[in-house]
């Protein structure tokens, strides 16, 4: 055994990982040329001879096999010996494991393959001579054992392909490659080779690109048989391989080049340089009457119709001389004479300087002409009303200001004009009430109201939507005042529409010129904002755009600029007025009010920068900032003992519309606080003014807990109504009638319905703006017991509400921060 293992140059060993024991037979310790009875073989002595650049792989490689489930590993490194020299080695071990799966025998071979390594290294040398040969053929070369069924190639063959070697390992997996549409073809040239039908093969075919089968490449593949046995059984196929992809898509593109031209829709006439016609299309044919053979060698001006003069087409010549090309509208004559519009583009094509071809490509307009004149038609008027529309009527405008611009310049005397801006007021309702097809004809009403009540030089336009604008030429701000009021005034009154009686009403904004503006822009904008200001200030009325008007608008500007500031820099103050129940002189209750002092403007009313918070936008981040911060205080109350307190936050009908609402349900969980103890407050009017949406946003807060009051009751439209679609838990009593209850029958008479109906509903009630001592009294005879209002306290800072707090609710713990 000794011999043979010095004959192969291999030992055994093995190694006891329990004990740590090993064992080296004699060949092992000739390899690593040390004696037996000096050199005790274990892990760290051995370690030591591996090359320093292979150790931890093989180190590492060792331990992951022992610590996974792996039955063997074969690993080659390199030793250093004592003179330095390196030997190259192969280690091939089994590892075996006892009933749980852990190592404890590893029994293994190790063998000098030094010699064999270096001629491997030889034999590389060479490869990589012939490779450089076969690298240095374009095509590539390939061949294929009939019999074992082996392909050999050469490096380029893969590159061609563009694919991975190692991806093909059968038939199969070359088969599958080729496209579906090709397979076929391919399989039955190499069958033909098989059974010696043929000799040679010389077949096209594309291969797959992933899954995508319309992006493939084409390849050429040639083969001839070279060798066969003595039986004439042939084995040996030997060929090239060419990709061929710029070629067939060169063949395709030609294909295609010519289906166009044939089938276009585009009419396509080719001449020779001295213009004479050497093809034409089927479009071409088509359109102009003439077959292939009618026109083939003749000039293209037997189309002419006479309609264009000489000078025409000296342009077009000039144009396509100079430039190579030419393109435009002319009319040319079909076969039976009659005279159609074309619109065609004339190319030069040049081969070194020298014209070979003239190519023209036209199609008829005759329908597109037609429907330009239509288009220019609806193009400059609405099509619902007839007026005049946005576009066409700012062209106008701007033409006209034009005019009188010029005529100032000429120190002529200089005119005048108006513009009113016309809206009606709260047209969605008829929309939401009737459907859209009886909003279209309220719309036509008013445009026929227009037409017969403005002047008859007047510019009328539907502006867009239900806003309509009227330029007013010649005429001053008093007359187009005058025109004004009298449309306010007719359109106020009731219109039949699908015998349906309507009450309209519109808000108009005026500018002139020049005290508004003097250019078309200023004009515009100026009216309607003056529109909008009547809007402010109540709809169903007029407004003149003046310099107080402007000035105001100005102002606004500058207070909602600041708001925004102070909302972003958290300058808004929250302020509370208790509510008290006047039967133990107890707080039930806060209201939660916005205030603002600027360190330039004072003290801001919340009647002032409320409004402004809701025509700016800024309603949505300043009810957020203000709750959020009432939330804030109220957990401040409940640690400081009064858990039964509850805050009612004003939402004004803008941030409904305007902001999300799930903040809220974020905010009092943020703090941790029951739901119980949040009262969103709304004015009567909110829900009615803005429908079912408010309603089911006011549901979605009484299902989490939250009560809803409503605020300035009885100064509504519906008050009633309101009751019964918001279903609050508590009604405030409006300060309009608290303040006269002392000398007001009626105020007394409708204050005590109030709180009758209430107490029949189970519904709470406030009385807002109590003052006196006088007005208290006669509440609490109406059974009134829940006051607010400066006879107990004005709105106050959180750290006297608390005061507050202590001072009544003498039950409650005291202030434990």
């Amino acid at each position: 055994m000794e011999e043979c293992q010095q004959e192969a140059q291999f030992g055994n060993f093995h190694v006891d990982i329990v004990t740590g024991s090993a064992y080296w037979s004699k060949e092992i310790y000739r390899i690593f040329q040390c004696e037996a009875e000096s050199f005790t073989p274990n892990e760290t002595t051995t370690n030591q001879y591996i090359h320093p650049d292979d150790r931890t792989r093989v180190i590492e490689l060792r331990r992951d096999m022992l610590d996974s489930n792996s039955m063997s590993y074969n690993v080659i490194y390199r030793i250093v010996l004592a003179e330095g020299k390196n030997k190259y080695l192969r280690e091939h071990c089994h590892i075996l494991r006892d009933i749980n799966g852990i190592a404890t025998l590893v029994k293994g071979i190790v063998q000098d393959i030094t010699e064999f390594y270096y001629l491997s290294n030889k034999l590389d040398q060479a490869s990589d001579k012939l490779s450089v040969t076969y690298n240095a053929v374009t095509e590539g070369i390939w061949e294929y054992n009939l019999e074992t069924k082996i392909l050999l190639t050469s490096p380029k063959f893969w590159d061609i392909l563009g694919i991975n070697e190692t991806n093909v390992n059968s038939v199969y997996d070359w088969i599958i490659m080729i496209h579906k549409n090709d397979r076929s073809a391919v399989i039955k040239c190499f069958s033909n080779l098989r059974n010696g039908d043929v000799t040679s093969i010389d077949v096209e075919f594309r291969l797959q690109s992933g899954s995508n089968d319309k992006i493939c490449r084409w390849f050429n593949c040639k083969g001839n048989i070279i060798e066969s046995s003595s039986s004439h059984h042939y084995n040996r196929v030997v060929g090239i391989l060419i990709d061929i992809t710029d070629t067939v898509m060169a063949e395709q593109q030609l294909t295609l080049a010519k289906t166009v031209y044939d089938n276009t829709s585009e009419c396509i006439v080719i001449t020779d340089k001295d213009n004479n016609i050497i093809s034409v299309n089927k479009a071409f044919e088509k359109v102009t009457g003439y077959c292939h053979d009618d026109v083939i060698g003749k000039n293209p001006r037997i189309l002419a119709s006479g309609y264009h003069d000489l000078a025409f087409y000296q342009k077009m010549w000039r144009s396509l001389e100079t430039q190579g090309t030419w393109q435009g509208q002319l009319h040319n004559r079909r076969s039976d004479g009659v005279i159609y519009p074309e619109e065609m583009t004339i190319n030069k094509i040049e081969d070194d300087h020298n014209v070979i071809n003239y190519v023209g490509v036209f199609h008829d307009i005759s329908s597109r002409k037609k429907t330009e004149k239509k288009l220019k038609l609806l193009a400059n008027n609405d099509t619902l009303t007839g007026l005049m529309n946005r576009r066409r009527f700012i062209e106008k405008v701007e033409k006209y200001i034009d005019q009188i611009n010029d005529v100032s310049a000429d120190n002529s005397p200089a005119s005048v004009c108006s513009l009113l801006f016309i809206d009606l007021d709260d047209f969605k309702i008829f929309n939401d009430l009737y459907g859209h097809d009886f909003g279209d004809k309220v719309l036509q009403k008013v445009a026929t109201i227009l037409r017969e009540t403005v002047c008859e030089h007047s510019v009328i336009c539907r502006y867009g939507g239900d806003e309509y604008a009227v330029l007013i030429k010649e005429q001053d701000i008093n007359y187009a005042q005058g025109i004004a009021n009298q449309l306010v005034n007719i359109i106020s009154q009731p219109i039949k529409c699908n015998d349906i009686d309507i009450n309209l009403t519109i808000s108009i904004g005026i500018s002139s010129y020049p005290e508004s503006g003097t250019t078309h822009q200023a004009l515009l904008k100026n009216a309607d904002y003056a529109m909008y200001e009547q809007k402010w200030l109540g709809r169903n009325g007029v407004c003149v755009y003046d310099q107080q008007l402007q000035h105001e608008y100005i102002s606004k500007l500058k207070l909602r600029d600041k708001l925004k500031s102070a909302i972003n820099t958290k300058k808004i103050k929250v302020y509370y007025q208790p509510i008290v129940d006047n039967k133990t002189g107890r707080v039930c209750k806060f209201e939660a009010l916005a205030r603002w002092y600027d360190d330039q403007e004072g003290f801001i009313c919340p009647g002032i920068f409320i409004p402004i918070a809701e025509r700016y936008g800024l309603i949505g981040m300043l009810g957020q900032l203000v709750f959020e911060k009432a939330c804030a205080d109220l957990d401040r109350i409940h640690r400081s003992g009064f858990t039964d307190v509850v805050f009612s936050i004003n939402h004004s009908v803008k941030e409904f519309s305007q902001h999300n609402q799930e903040y809220i349900f974020e905010t009092i969980n943020n703090y941790n606080l029951p739901y119980s103890a949040i009262m969103i407050e709304i004015t009567e009017s909110t829900a009615l003014d803005d429908g079912k949406n408010i309603i089911d946003i006011l549901s979605a807060f009484r299902s989490r807990g939250i009560a809803i009051s409503l605020d300035d009751f009885g100064t509504g439209y519906s008050s009633l109504a309101a009751i019964i679609d918001i279903k609050p838990d508590l009604i405030k009593i409006d300060r309009s009638f608290v303040v006269d209850i002392e000398h007001s029958k009626e105020s007394q008479m409708l204050v005590s319905l109030v709180i009758d109906l209430s107490r029949k509903l189970k519904i709470e009630v406030v009385a807002e703006g109590v003052e006196t001592q006088a007005q208290l009294d006669i509440l609490s005879e109406m059974s009134c017991y829940y006051i607010q209002g400066f006879y107990y306290s004005p709105a106050v800072t959180i750290d006297d509400a608390i005061t507050i707090l202590k001072e009544r609710n003498q039950n409650m713990v005291l202030d434990v921060q």
